[in-house]
């Protein structure tokens, strides 16, 4: 696992840094050779930065919580000794602000403090621009706080118990309590999936807060992304025996999983083509939260083949009327995207169902254990790479290949260390597009065309 592995190489980096200081009287050779150590193999491929995202993202949900500022500032100053020998310092950014998104929208962090503690020791190691989207999401969370408050007062000042919306019909005539977080799209990692059908109640909520909020900030345009959200349900089951008073249980369940169970209202069982058709979730998703529906421990839903997979777009989901737990309050966990994707391929028996990569996060092009860098990452690095030659050559109007090779690679360590055929790559591409030309006398000498 990725938090054993970074234990497992802060443990080591402790005993030789002991080593050094202590046998060698902290000799600056041997710093240096056990510097050039811990780069060498951490640096062999891009897991290591995800392994420390993760680890991190553990310690601020869980590790750190309840702890007093020293023993926050003796972890995270551990952290930051690792993260110094990556290379990759982007590939861990992305990976982060994955994680950071998450803890932030499912309110897991464990303390608001210690998430920015680490956004200050990041700042001071790589400067202002490699955080500043980092604390751009800090800031949309105080905003979305305060503009859910502005909103409950103005539903307030309504005094609307009962709603004139027929879509709220399905809710007992009650109008649905939304908390929405406005989110900067620039800041968050990208998502590129449709909006899924929402029930209408829900819909007529999400208008209604639309409304105002266009109203209350001109110029503004929502983009809704359902893949991210959660919900709290409350689902009636049948009396137990000896009893007539229905039980009921309020279920904490994610966006997708609300809008599934909300279709067995009308019908009892439906096929996993009627969901989709219905839904309109992402094949992969869908399965996936499907199998979380109806694992053992909370089989809210009775799958109708055999095993953990999902067999085929015939296969039924039959609601469980004798659904029972201790807790009235039932948070229902996310099986992984790697659970459900082996869990459907082995179901599918070549029935072509959808698999994924494991653990794999759309949102960011990223796939957990991946040896390879993400390819949202390789595209932000186009992008930077070409606009530090461009910026570099409009200096200095005339530069050899090797000097502009090395003097790219120092402007962009703080982030990456770009291969010198990567930096060929981009400076070909530059030329194609006119920005520089080559020497006529030497061609490796490269020309700023204003």
């Amino acid at each position: 696992p990725p938090a054993a592995f970074v234990k497992g190489i802060l443990a080591m980096r402790e005993r030789f840094h002991a080593v050094v200081t202590d046998a060698m009287k902290g000799e600056k050779k041997a710093q240096k050779r056990m510097k050039e150590s811990f780069e060498d193999f951490l640096n062999a491929d891009a897991r290591a930065a995800n392994c420390l995202a993760v680890y991190v993202d553990e310690l601020l949900r869980v590790g750190l919580r309840g702890a007093d500022e020293r023993k926050v500032s003796m972890e995270l100053d551990r952290v930051i000794v690792i993260f110094r020998y990556l290379s990759d310092k982007d590939v861990f950014e992305a990976y982060y602000k994955n994680h950071l998104a998450k803890r932030l929208l499912g309110n897991k962090s464990g303390s608001e403090e210690a998430e920015r503690a680490m956004v200050s020791l990041l700042k001071a190691e790589c400067g202002y621009q490699f955080t500043s989207k980092l604390e751009g999401m800090f800031n949309d969370m105080r905003i979305s706080k305060e503009t859910a408050e502005k909103y409950r007062s103005h539903k307030k000042s309504l005094n609307n118990t009962v709603s004139n919306d027929s879509r709220d019909a399905e809710n007992g005539g009650k109008p649905v309590d939304v908390e929405v977080s406005v989110l900067t799209t620039g800041y968050w990692p990208s998502q590129n999936v449709a909006p899924c059908i929402l029930p209408p109640a829900v819909k007529a909520a999400m208008d209604r807060f639309q409304k105002y909020y266009l109203n209350t900030y001109t110029g503004r345009k929502l983009s809704w992304q359902t893949s991210t959200g959660s919900a709290e349900i409350r689902a009636t089951f049948h009396p137990q025996k000896g009893s007539s008073k229905p039980r009921r249980h309020d279920l904490s369940v994610t966006t997708y999983q609300m809008c599934i169970l909300v279709l067995f209202n009308a019908r009892d069982t439906l096929t996993l083509k009627q969901i989709r058709d219905e839904t309109n979730i992402p094949e992969e998703e869908l399965r996936r939260h499907l199998v979380s529906l109806c694992t053992p421990k909370h089989r809210i839903l009775r799958k109708g083949s055999k095993g953990k997979g999902i067999s085929g777009d015939d296969d039924t989901f039959t609601y469980n009327a004798d659904y029972t737990s201790k807790m009235t309050r039932v948070k229902v966990p996310m099986v992984s995207m790697r659970d459900a994707s082996s869990a459907s391929a082995g179901g599918a028996k070549g029935a072509g169902s959808a698999s994924a990569a494991g653990g794999a996060s759309k949102s960011a092009g990223l796939v957990d254990g991946s040896a390879s860098v993400p390819l949202s990452v390789e595209e932000d690095r186009r992008h930077l790479l070409e606009a530090a030659i461009v910026r570099i050559m409009k200096a200095r109007k005339v530069l050899n290949h090797n000097d502009l090779v090395a003097e790219v690679t120092r402007q962009l360590s703080g982030r990456f260390v770009p291969p010198p055929q990567f930096v060929k790559k981009r400076v070909e591409s530059l030329i194609e597009r006119e920005y520089l030309e080559r020497d006529e006398a030497d061609r490796r000498v490269y020309r700023y065309m204003a």
